[in-house]
């Protein structure tokens, strides 16, 4: 027993002191407030001091990229109602963008609540989604697309983007 003891503390000791680090590529912050109604997709104001929907950056060899996008989120409307968020990544070389899972699939930022909003337009919440892509050496280029369904609408503030890999 005294054997696996202190085997078990040497292996905890070797995974603790094992240093993990990303890479930040790119970031983009927003701290003005977005807001959208139903109907067709929307682009996301990303970066508020150059006002750009699309980031750009570059992989010095091919790998996994994350790429995770996190905004406070408000929907003003009914409990059914939601935003759907959608990170698009241009691969260097592929000439047009793409949603990267899980975020291509129908997944809710946020939603509206039993009782509706209160009087600054929703409920607030801190909101994250987040995908993984494999991508060649090169340039990319990134971006948040987002639609807005059911009856009312969403507000997107202080947001961050961010890639790693």
């Amino acid at each position: 027993m005294k054997m696996l003891s202190a085997s078990a503390v040497a292996m905890s000791v070797v995974l603790a002191t094992t240093a993990v680090q990303a890479d930040i590529l790119a970031t983009a912050t927003n701290v003005e407030d977005q807001g959208f109604l139903p109907g067709a997709p929307f682009l996301v104001t990303v970066d508020g001091q150059d006002e750009k929907d699309t980031i750009r950056f570059s992989t010095s060899k091919a790998g996994p990229v994350i790429v995770t996008f996190y905004a406070e989120c408000a929907v003003n409307g009914a409990p059914d109602a939601y935003v759907d968020i959608d990170i698009l990544v241009d691969p260097a070389g592929s000439g047009g963008f793409a949603p990267i899972p899980p975020t291509n699939d129908d997944n809710a930022m946020c939603s509206g609540f039993e009782g509706g909003p209160d009087e600054s337009g929703g409920h607030w919440v801190g909101a994250v989604t987040a995908g993984v892509v494999d991508l060649p050496k090169g340039n990319h280029k990134v971006r948040v697309r987002g639609q807005f369904f059911g009856v009312g609408g969403v507000f997107l503030d202080d947001i961050l983007l961010a890639v790693e890999n």
